[in-house]
C-alpha cells in the first residue's frame, strides 16, 4: 500500500511541477503550456542553474499566445509523451513568451537568423549549459524534432569539447553585435534621403510592399518614406507608400468585415493572411493610413483607418481602458477542430444564406466583389479580398455589417487580454492623432482613458511595469516601454491640448536615462543584462527599436521645452552612422534623426519651444487649406505686421507667394516685459485659410512665426506643409 501511495505522490508531484512552474505567471502563452508533459521552466536563475549543475543542454522555445505554428508545435511535440520524456531526460527546457520578454526574444531571433538565415515563431534554440547557442530553427515536425533531439544529444555526449568551443565562438560574435560599440558621427539629410530612395528598389511594383512572400506591412519603413517624401518633395516615395496601402486595403490581410489588419500575408498579393491580429499592427498601420490620408486626401484611407480604430475600441479594449494584445490565428471550425482562419473564411452558400438574393442582389454583389468561388484557394474556402479599391466597388456597408454580425455566431478566436505597455502606447499615440485628423473626439477620449489606465495601473512608485494581466501589473518595463509611453504622452499634448502630459513625459525620460543610459553608447534594453548579455536594441521589429523611440522622445521634449540636451545629441551621434548603413532595419532611427535636425512632418507641427501648435487641414474639393494655430497659455505670436523692425511677423505663403493680409486675425497691441514699446500680437487660437489650386499640386505652404511671452521671444520658426 505504501508503494502504491508513493507512486501516486510522485505522479502528483511531477504533474504539479509541469503545471505550476508556468501556470502562475501572468502570460496566457506560458499558461497554455502549463499542463504539457514537458518539464518547462520559465526563463530565470532556477533553470540556468539546473543546467549548469547537471551539465545538461538547454532547449529554449520562444512564442506567443496568438501564434498558429506555436499551437501546432505544442500539439504535435510538446504534448507528445515520447518527445516530452526525451526532453525531460536530456535537456532543461525553457519556455519564453516573446511579448513579456522582448529583450530575450530579440536576442534569440538574432541567434536563429544568424545560424539559419531566417527566423520566426516558434523559435527553437539549443544552448550549452553555459548559455552558448549552437543550433536553432523555428517549427519542427514531430518526427524531425525527435530525430534532431537524438542527434544533438549524441553530439553532446561524443563531441562535447568541440561543441562547447563552437558554441562559445558563436556566442562571442553574437554578444559583440548585441553590445556593439557605437561609431560616433553624424549623417547628412542628403544621405538619409538617398537611403530612402534606395529602398524603392525592393518595392513590389505590382502589389506594393517589400519582397514577395511572406509579406509584412513594414510600417516603420512606410512611415520613414512618408517622412522623407514630405521633406524632399519626392513623389516617388509617396507613391511607394500609397501602392502598398492600396494592396493591403484590397487584400485578405485586411479584415473587410470587422476592420483591422492581420499580421502578415503569405502571398505577394496580400490575399492570404496569417490570421492573428496584433494590437501593434492596428496602431502602426492605422498611423500610416492617417498620414497617407493627410497627404493625399484619399477617402478610402480614412475609411480603412476608421474601421481599424472602431475594431480596436469595440473588440480589443479592456473595461478599464487599456487595449488587449492580440486575437488568435486559430478558432474552431464547424467540426469542432481548431483551424487557422476558421473564423474568417466564407463559401458562396453562407453569403447567400445571410444576404439572400441570387438574382443580382446583395449576395451576388458581395460574392463578385470579394472573389468568392465554390472551391476557394484556402482549404476550399474563401478569404475575402477585392480586385478593386473599396471606393470603386458598390458594396453596401449594411451588407458588410450583416456578415460581420453573422460571423459572431462562429466560435471566436481566443483573445489575449494582456495589456502590454509599449503596444498600448503606440495605440494611444495613433488614436490621439486620429481624433484630430478624422475629427473624431471619441478617439481622443479613448486615448486619454487608456493613458490614465496605464498611469494608474502600470506606473508604480518603483517604475513602470510592462504587463498588466487579470488585474495585476507584472514584470519590469524595458527601454521600449518607457520611450513608447513617453512618446504617447507627447502625442496627447500635441493633438488634444496641454495638460499634465508633458510633465509626465519628462519624468519618464529622466528615469529612462537613469535606468538604460550609457554615455556615448546606445541605450540598453533592460537594467539587468539577460540572455546572452548586455543588449542595445537598434533594429526595428514589430515596433520601432527602443533606441529610435528614446531618441524621438528626448528630441520631442527638447523641442517642446526650448532646450538642447546632451542626452538627445549624444544618443543621435551613437545611432546615426549605423542607421544610415542599415536603413531597412533602422528606419525609425532615421525619422528620429531628421526630427532632431529639422523638426516634425505631417499635419501637426509644434514650434521650437512648444509655444505654438499648428494643424493643417486641406479641403481638396473646395480648394482651400486651413492652418489651425493654438498657443499655450502665456505665449503670443508676432502679428503679420509687427510694430518693431527686429521682430519677425507671421507670414503664410503658397508656393513662395505671400497670401493677402485679409487672412490674418485682428492683432492685439500690448506691452511686454522685454520691450518699452507696444507690440502687435496674436494670442489664443485662430485659423488661417487660403485658396490652393489643386491642378498645381504638389504645392508647398509655408508658415513663418515667432512666439514670445512676457520676458522673451523665441527664435522664428518656418513650417512647410506639402499638398500633393
Amino acid at each position: 500500500m505504501r508503494h502504491i501511495l508513493s507512486v501516486v505522490l510522485i505522479l502528483i508531484a511531477s504533474q504539479s511541477i509541469a503545471e505550476n512552474r508556468l501556470a502562475g505567471i501572468s502570460s496566457p502563452y506560458l499558461q497554455q503550456h502549463a499542463d504539457n508533459p514537458v518539464d518547462w521552466y520559465p526563463w530565470g536563475p532556477e533553470a540556468l542553474e539546473k543546467a549548469r549543475a547537471e551539465d545538461k543542454l538547454i532547449f529554449v522555445s520562444v512564442g506567443y499566445s496568438s501564434c498558429h505554428w506555436c499551437h501546432v508545435m505544442e500539439e504535435e511535440s510538446f504534448e507528445n509523451q515520447e518527445i516530452a520524456d526525451y526532453l525531460n531526460q536530456h535537456f532543461v527546457s525553457i519556455k519564453i513568451d516573446r511579448e513579456r520578454r522582448p529583450d530575450l526574444d530579440e536576442q534569440f531571433i538574432l541567434v536563429t537568423s544568424t545560424l539559419t538565415g531566417s527566423s520566426g515563431w516558434p523559435n527553437s534554440v539549443f544552448m550549452t549549459p553555459a548559455g552558448d547557442p549552437f543550433h536553432a530553427g523555428t517549427y519542427f515536425p514531430p518526427d524531425h524534432f525527435l530525430n534532431l533531439l537524438g542527434e544533438i544529444t549524441d553530439i553532446w555526449q561524443n563531441e562535447n569539447v568541440a561543441l562547447r568551443l563552437e558554441a562559445a565562438g558563436i556566442a562571442g560574435k553574437l554578444r559583440n553585435y548585441l553590445d556593439q560599440k557605437a561609431v560616433l558621427g553624424t549623417v547628412t539629410s542628403a544621405r538619409i534621403n538617398a537611403a530612402a530612395t534606395a529602398m524603392l528598389g525592393d518595392i513590389d511594383v505590382f502589389n506594393g510592399g517589400f519582397g514577395t512572400s511572406p509579406k509584412f506591412p513594414n510600417e516603420n519603413v512606410l512611415l520613414f518614406l512618408l517622412d522623407q517624401a514630405e521633406r524632399s518633395g519626392d513623389v516617388t516615395l509617396l507613391e511607394a507608400v500609397t501602392l502598398t496601402l492600396d494592396g493591403m486595403i484590397k487584400g485578405g490581410i485586411h479584415d473587410h468585415l470587422g476592420g483591422g489588419f492581420h499580421r502578415y500575408a503569405t502571398d505577394p498579393e496580400w490575399n492570404i493572411p496569417h490570421f492573428e491580429k496584433m494590437l501593434y499592427n492596428q496602431a502602426l498601420i492605422g498611423r500610416v493610413l492617417l498620414r497617407g490620408y493627410s497627404a493625399t486626401g484619399r477617402a478610402d484611407y480614412a475609411r480603412a483607418a476608421t474601421r481599424v480604430f472602431d475594431y480596436v475600441l469595440r473588440d480589443m479594449t479592456d473595461p478599464g481602458g487599456g487595449f488587449y494584445a492580440a486575437e488568435d490565428a486559430d478558432s474552431l471550425d464547424a467540426a469542432g477542430a481548431r483551424v487557422e482562419g476558421a473564423f474568417y473564411v466564407w463559401s458562396p452558400q453562407e453569403i447567400h444564406k445571410i444576404l439572400g438574393g441570387g438574382d443580382g442582389g446583395g449576395a451576388d454583389v458581395v460574392i463578385d466583389a470579394f472573389n468568392v468561388v465554390e472551391d476557394g484557394v484556402f482549404e476550399g474556402e474563401n478569404i475575402l479580398h477585392l480586385a478593386e479599391l473599396p471606393g470603386k466597388v458598390d458594396i453596401a456597408d449594411e451588407d458588410l455589417e450583416r456578415l460581420r454580425l453573422a460571423r459572431l455566431d462562429r466560435p471566436a478566436p481566443i483573445k489575449d487580454k494582456k495589456v502590454i505597455l509599449a503596444w498600448n502606447a503606440e495605440m494611444i499615440a495613433t488614436l490621439a492623432e486620429a481624433s484630430k485628423v478624422l475629427q473624431r473626439p471619441d478617439y481622443g477620449v479613448a486615448a486619454v482613458r487608456a493613458a490614465r489606465f496605464l498611469t494608474t495601473q502600470m506606473w508604480l512608485e518603483a517604475g513602470l511595469k510592462r504587463i498588466w494581466y487579470l488585474g495585476e501589473p507584472d514584470i519590469e518595463a524595458q527601454l521600449t516601454d518607457y520611450a513608447a509611453f513617453g512618446r504617447a504622452l507627447l502625442a496627447l499634448d500635441d493633438y488634444l491640448g496641454p495638460g499634465d502630459w508633458l510633465a509626465q513625459a519628462d519624468l519618464l525620460a529622466v528615469k529612462m536615462i537613469r535606468l538604460f543610459g550609457d554615455p556615448q553608447k546606445a541605450m540598453r534594453m533592460n537594467v539587468q543584462a539577460a540572455g546572452l548579455g548586455p543588449f542595445r536594441p537598434l533594429d526595428d521589429n514589430e515596433v520601432a527599436s527602443g533606441n529610435a523611440q528614446a531618441l524621438e522622445l528626448l528630441t520631442g521634449l527638447d523641442r517642446r521645452q526650448a532646450r538642447t540636451s546632451e542626452a538627445a545629441t549624444d544618443l543621435a551621434a551613437a545611432l546615426a552612422v549605423g542607421a544610415v548603413k542599415s536603413p531597412g532595419q533602422r528606419a525609425a532611427t532615421l525619422v528620429a534623426l531628421e526630427l532632431l535636425r529639422n523638426g516634425l512632418t505631417g499635419a501637426m507641427r509644434v514650434s521650437d519651444g512648444g509655444a505654438a501648435r499648428v494643424f493643417a487641414r486641406v479641403d481638396r474639393t473646395a480648394g482651400r487649406i486651413e492652418l489651425e494655430v493654438a498657443l499655450r497659455d502665456g505665449w503670443h505670436i508676432n502679428a503679420h505686421e509687427p510694430l518693431e523692425d527686429y521682430l519677425i511677423g507671421m507670414e503664410m505663403a503658397v508656393n513662395d507667394v505671400a497670401v493677402g493680409k485679409g487672412i490674418y486675425p485682428t492683432p492685439e497691441v500690448r506691452r511686454l516685459g522685454f520691450s518699452a514699446q507696444p507690440l502687435s500680437l496674436y494670442k489664443g487660437g485662430f485659423v488661417l485659410s487660403a485658396p490652393i489650386d489643386m491642378a498645381d499640386a504638389p504645392m508647398v505652404i509655408s508658415l513663418t512665426l515667432q512666439a514670445c511671452n512676457d520676458k522673451v521671444c523665441l527664435p522664428p520658426d518656418e513650417m512647410l506643409f506639402r499638398v500633393w
